[in-house]
């Protein structure tokens, strides 16, 4: 007979509300199988609230896979056991191969790699030995894997999505079973049922339940042979002539195993598919085929596969992954995995350097906290390993959404995304987004998901999301919210401190392959000469990811080392680079923090970038403020240190980003309201601008600029006047005749 396989559609039937039709000639056989484990359990009180039930193993065939929603869940049921403490393991071992006995576990081995799609596969032990157990009713063994398996919390998630059986002879029994004692704790009124959340899961169990594979297993008709043999095996082994109760009831198809067929129809939803192999082979002259095919095929009417060269002990053991009985069934398995929506993903910059190893840690880090917060100034690559954590992480979660560049958009419309992405919701243009915010906590709060909020800068953008509580630092320990953004002060009411990763600058190596990825992406010739002053360049950018791609861009394809000596100096000189619009971004990402402080905390920053960068943090408190109000003082300061714009060391000394600082003297030296000159050589023409000046740098100054040499000039507002390493005549020839008075430093 040729192998028929048939994926039938019926008629999705919904469980909540009670069960599907019956179908029709479906009768029970009886069990066979061998290799499977004698397990003592572990005695707790009985879900029925009479005696007690044992609590079996449920063994987790690929712990690697941590996600708790799966996009598919297999269980595998074994068959009968004779004694031996691996026999669950030897149902499901390959064939030997020409003699050899090198054997695997295949569902552990094979299925997760071959199906790739995150699946969690499960293998149970329960009480089958013919030998010593006289506990071993399959009706009883099903209504105690619900405490094992169904209910228990380690495993309660996995419900949520799609899940397929896979059952070897008395383990399709005990299938059944399991199925129809689930149905009736949640739909038959009994005196002692389970509470109200193991309801649930058992509910969810068989809304989810998508297939049933059957290897071997007899659902009706002529068993006979069956029977008899485990009888003779159970004779020859135990060598003994009273047989447990669980071979008295294979004797022959009593009315309780029938039914058990029947109630499992009854259990089951139409659209669950059911696909059974058999076997081709007899076992040997005298017992010849164990379950013939019609009892073999009997739930599965045309979905089945005959297995030609496999008798009853051997149909479920593939020699290799291309035979009939793994390939056949890894088919069927790819059915029933969840269609997993992908989501719409940002786009990451061509090259990345570095990116892995921090998303990585970031990840880790949200396994212990709900919410992680990246700080950083502007330019130093939030976005980036933002994008990169959920390009490799968001298919660990059931769901997720990456909300890019919050700051700058709508509101309403970063919410419609929300909504879309969690809740698969689209709003027309004109409906109310607000009407539909309690979906997404409630999706927060029953899921698994993931949030991404990139670059906030204000609390608020967080609270209008709806992603976390005014009151509440943590959300549901099943969700995870991963945020950037500037100012930390922003995010220290919901986020731990110990959830703060401050963005680290990339180090020497790190810095020099992302520029040299874009200054020689097209593989122009590296001389010697520009070799040396890309280190100079690289050094100059001081480890900040914008500034190495903007300028790696600027100079790509460009040979002639006048124009690269002209960009170094520029960048020296904190000025556009490129002077055209296009090319902007270096300066418009630095100045971004900057332009968003108030006035007093503006003149702070620039008071620093070009004063006191350097200088220990009590030392400059002690000489700038001069001990008044040194608590505003810190307020600024902290301010200035949230939005990474400064930065100070262990031992206390204030420093801040090179091109921080040299983009802070740039603006400071902006015409017409000039206020510093740091540069002594800068020409001075508008008395306007005099009068503006607060600070001058003389520093390592030699002789007095023409323009200060005439002392007619009076400095009313001067506070900041640096003379580190100037000339004793400079300095004289500044200082004498001038009126001083408000010097501050």
């Amino acid at each position: 007979m040729e192998n028929s396989f048939s994926h039938r559609k019926r008629k999705d039937v919904d469980v909540s509300q009670g069960p599907p039709k019956q179908r029709k000639g479906d009768v029970m056989g009886s069990p066979s199988v061998i290799n499977t484990p004698p397990v003592v359990g572990e005695n707790a009180p009985s879900s029925s609230g009479q005696g007690t039930h044992v609590r079996y193993p449920v063994h987790d065939l690929n712990p690697g896979y941590t996600s708790k929603n799966p996009n598919l869940t297999i269980i595998f049921f074994h068959g009968i056991a004779y004694g031996t403490n691996d026999d669950w393991k030897q149902t499901w071992t390959t064939r030997p191969i020409d003699g050899k006995e090198e054997c695997i576990c295949w569902p552990q081995m094979w299925i997760p790699k071959d199906l790739n799609d995150n699946v969690k596969i499960l293998s149970l032990s329960y009480d089958s030995n013919v030998v010593a157990s006289v506990h071993n009713d399959v009706t009883e063994i099903g209504r105690n894997l619900i405490q094992s398996l169904v209910i228990n919390s380690r495993y309660e998630t996995f419900w949520d999505g799609p899940v397929a059986m896979v059952a070897y002879s008395l383990g399709g029994l005990v299938l059944k079973s399991l199925v129809v004692e689930m149905h009736k704790h949640v739909y038959q009124k009994q005196t002692n049922k389970l509470d109200v959340k193991a309801r649930i899961f058992c509910e969810k169990f068989l809304k989810n339940l998508k297939g049933v594979v059957f290897y071997g297993v007899p659902h009706a008709g002529g068993t006979q042979d069956l029977s008899k043999y485990f009888k003779w095996q159970y004779q020859r082994i135990a060598k003994d002539t009273t047989p447990s109760s669980l071979l008295k009831n294979m004797e022959s198809f009593n009315p309780k195993m029938e039914q058990l067929s029947i109630d499992f129809n009854k259990s089951i939803c139409e659209n669950i598919n059911i696909y059974a192999f058999v076997e081709g082979l007899p076992i040997d002259n005298e017992w010849g085929i164990l379950v013939p095919m019609a009892s073999a095929i009997r739930l599965a009417h045309n979905n089945y596969y005959k297995v030609e060269d496999a008798n009853h002990l051997t149909i479920c053991k593939p020699p290799s992954k291309d035979h009939i009985s793994y390939s056949k069934l890894l088919e069927c398995l790819k059915l029933f995995v969840k269609e997993k929506k992908t989501p719409t993903m940002p786009c990451l910059p061509r090259y990345q350097v570095a990116l892995e190893d921090k998303a990585n840690a970031i990840y880790t880090l949200l396994q212990n906290e709900s919410i992680v917060a990246l700080v950083g100034m502007g330019g130093i690559g939030k976005t980036t390993l933002s994008k990169k954590m959920y390009h490799l992480f968001h298919n660990q979660y059931e769901k997720s959404s990456f909300l890019e560049n919050v700051k700058s958009k709508d509101i309403n419309d970063v919410k419609k995304k929300l909504l879309q992405d969690l809740c698969d919701r689209k709003l027309h243009k004109d409906e109310d987004v607000d009407e539909y915010l309690y979906e997404i906590k409630q999706c927060m709060i029953s899921k698994n998901v993931l949030v991404v909020v990139d670059d906030v800068d204000k609390s608020k953008n967080l609270e209008d999301l709806q992603l976390i509580d005014n009151d509440a630092t943590i959300v549901n320990c099943k969700s995870n919210i991963l945020v950037n953004c500037r100012n930390w002060q922003i995010l220290k009411n919901h986020v731990r401190e110990s959830a703060k990763v401050d963005m680290a600058l990339l180090e020497e190596e790190q810095a020099r392959e992302l520029f040299m990825l874009h200054a020689f992406k097209h593989g122009n010739c590296v001389t010697n000469d520009l070799k040396i002053i890309s280190m100079d360049i690289i050094k100059a950018c001081g480890g900040l990811p914008l500034s190495l791609e903007v300028l790696g861009c600027y100079l790509c394809d460009i040979e002639d080392l006048e124009i690269w000596k002209g960009a170094l100096h520029e960048l020296k000189g904190g000025r556009n680079i490129t002077g055209s619009f296009d090319n902007e971004t270096l300066w418009k990402t630095l100045r971004i923090s900057y332009d968003h402080l108030i006035k007093t905390h503006q003149g702070m920053f620039l008071d620093i970038a070009c004063f006191f960068v350097g200088l220990k943090k009590n030392t400059f408190c002690r000489v700038y403020w001069n001990g008044n109000d040194s608590s505003s003082l810190m307020v600024i300061l902290q301010n200035l240190k949230d939005r990474s714009l400064i930065k100070w060391a262990e031992d206390g000394t204030l420093y801040m980003h090179e091109q921080l600082q040299d983009m802070g003297r740039n603006i400071a030296t902006e015409v017409p309201m000039s206020r510093f000159i740091w540069k002594p050589k800068i020409s001075l023409q508008n008395n306007q601008v005099v009068e503006n000046l607060e600070g001058i740098s003389f520093k390592d100054c030699e002789v007095l600029p023409s323009f200060f040499q005439n002392g007619s000039k009076e400095f009313h507002n001067l506070r900041l006047l640096d003379l580190t390493r100037a000339s004793p005549n400079m300095v004289n020839n500044f200082i004498q005749g001038r009126n001083l008075n408000n010097l501050q430093c």
